[in-house]
């Protein structure tokens, strides 16, 4: 599989910067020009087609995230992204839940894992982002209102049904050394449905990877992503949990984090 995908990502084509050094900001510009352009380019094309597809065979939540995942490994090489993969997921439904430090995280782990996301509820508002999630049945949660959080309990549960989610349990980016704390609600829920958890670590080689409130998306990944140089990532899979296999909820939070914390604290943060 994984020489199919990387076959898929050199497709596009290596865009490069310029040596000269008096033109650097000029030639950052237009290799972010050409990045940008071909990353938007491309998820128009992979929405498009599978619109066509649903119109010609119907609506295949499967076949959107088979979608997803092949746009996913072409935007790698239009985002700079060197991927690579340690383990292998699981061959049933599962929740992975994984470390969160970046927007390029969606990318990375939608190429890898080949499954939806649960995420906040403004994010099914989003231009072509939001139009995806839904369509390959990805899981949204009104953080503030309690019947939202119950809404999305019973939407996960009917999601796991079919097919795997990806959760980022911090529920938001984090640029320390370790993840920030994972909110206990969800695995009060995982423990109570029994599903697998797998414990998935994101570590990339660079800290202009991380996106903190500290700049805007836009900005972000204007000057750090798209006009620099690429960035190396691995996505750590680790066994999975058995939630009964835990006493409570709150045993299977911690072994779910300290199996994510594992790879940077015995590889460090970054590669």
């Amino acid at each position: 599989m994984w020489g199919r995908l990387r076959a898929v990502a050199t497709r596009a084509p290596e865009v490069g910067v310029a040596p000269d050094a008096g033109g650097a900001k000029l030639a950052a510009a237009g290799v972010a020009s050409v990045r940008l352009a071909g990353t938007v380019a491309s998820a128009l094309s992979h929405l498009l087609v599978y619109r066509i597809s649903a119109l010609l065979w119907g609506h295949s939540p499967a076949r959107a995230v088979a979608f997803l995942q092949h746009w996913s490994v072409c935007a790698w090489r239009w985002l700079g992204l060197d991927v690579r993969a340690t383990g292998a997921p699981p061959r049933t439904s599962c929740v992975y839940v994984a470390n969160h430090r970046s927007y390029l995280d969606i990318p990375l782990l939608a190429g890898v894992l080949a499954a939806p996301f649960m995420s906040r509820a403004d994010v099914a508002g989003w231009w072509v982002v939001g139009a995806t999630a839904r369509l390959v049945g990805s899981v949204f949660v009104e953080r503030d209102d309690p019947q939202g959080r119950i809404r999305a309990a019973r939407a996960l549960a009917r999601r796991l049904a079919t097919g795997s989610i990806v959760v980022f349990p911090e529920g938001t980016t984090g640029g320390q050394r370790l993840p920030g704390p994972f909110h206990p609600g969800l695995f009060r829920l995982l423990h109570h449905l029994g599903v697998p958890v797998v414990p998935v670590t994101i570590r990339y080689d660079d800290r202009r990877a991380y996106w903190t409130d500290e700049s805007g998306l836009a900005s972000h990944l204007w000057t750090r992503v798209l006009a620099g140089g690429r960035l190396r990532a691995v996505v750590h899979i680790a066994a999975a949990l058995d939630p009964r296999a835990e006493a409570d909820a709150e045993s299977l939070t911690h072994a779910a984090y300290r199996a994510v914390c594992r790879p940077i604290e015995e590889l460090g943060e970054l590669l």
